[in-house]
């Protein structure tokens, strides 16, 4: 069985769409948890609406505001009885095909691999508001070079490649990420860290399942890469953000972590 974890937050513009297209899913053993991060729209009700009309979807209604990091982190605390998990957010479109393809995936690495963590992950179709295509790939728009950081630490905890609403993980790797330290400053990223760390395998799927809906209340979106899109105070913190991650899991110090990132960022650009 795969559940499938959504957090929502004032999503009632969009929010029809992305579960239209869960229901739509050619694979069809999932169970679709949402919890609310204390909505002031319409939200919960479109949520509700669906929970009744089909079994499978279950709506939490403890509606607390934690922020999309531990909002995500208390579904997977919660929806734990599953062999297999997946994130959503509230605004994208999926494929009908993205859950079996992931499935698929995961499957083939489990038996390759068994009783290791596995992270199954794609790439992502950037599109605007309207669904108009903005980038036919996420990972080159914004120079996400999963070839060179999936399953390296040093790399996953500096440039995770890993987005929410493309993996998918199995119950191994549930149980290493869990609970997120206090340090965690988004999940999918973590989670992909702690199961590269543990000895598991990230796995990217070059293909395109998903339409990642760009607009203006995105929490993180696709920026397109160049040398100069960041700020220095930006780019400060993100480093900042990463190194407090990953350190002691990772770097013992904060030499290491500036070795690595030097390396990586030489790696990326070509």
């Amino acid at each position: 069985m795969l559940n499938i974890l959504l957090s929502t937050y004032n999503g009632e513009r969009y929010l029809s769409e992305q579960l239209d297209s869960i229901l739509a899913q050619t694979y069809t053993e999932w169970r679709l948890y949402i919890r609310d991060d204390g909505s002031k729209d319409g939200t919960l009700c479109i949520a509700r609406d669906y929970a009744k009309k089909d079994h499978r979807i279950v709506l939490m209604e403890d509606c607390d505001n934690l922020g999309a990091c531990r909002s995500f982190e208390r579904l997977l605390q919660v929806c734990g009885d599953a062999d297999y998990f997946a994130f959503a957010d509230q605004d994208d479109v999926w494929n009908p095909n993205k859950i079996e393809i992931c499935m698929s995936a995961m499957r083939k690495a489990e038996q390759i691999h068994p009783n290791r963590p596995i992270v199954v992950h794609t790439d992502l179709k950037v599109v605007n508001e309207k669904l108009q295509e903005i980038a036919p790939s996420f990972w080159k728009y914004s120079n996400i070079r999963p070839d060179i950081v999936d399953e390296n630490p040093r790399y996953l905890a500096i440039g995770n490649s890993v987005t929410g609403c493309a993996m998918l993980f199995n119950h191994a790797a549930r149980i290493a990420s869990l609970p997120f330290p206090t340090t965690v400053y988004m999940h999918d990223a973590w989670i992909a860290l702690v199961t590269a760390s543990h000895g598991g395998k990230v796995i990217p799927l070059s293909i395109m399942p998903i339409a990642y809906r760009q607009h203006c209340n995105n929490v993180l979106g696709a920026v397109r890469y160049t040398l100069f899109h960041k700020k220095w105070k930006q780019r400060k913190d993100d480093a900042r953000r990463c190194y407090s991650m990953a350190h002691p899991l990772v770097y013992a110090n904060k030499v290491q972590f500036l070795f690595w990132k030097i390396i990586y960022f030489i790696h990326r650009q070509f």
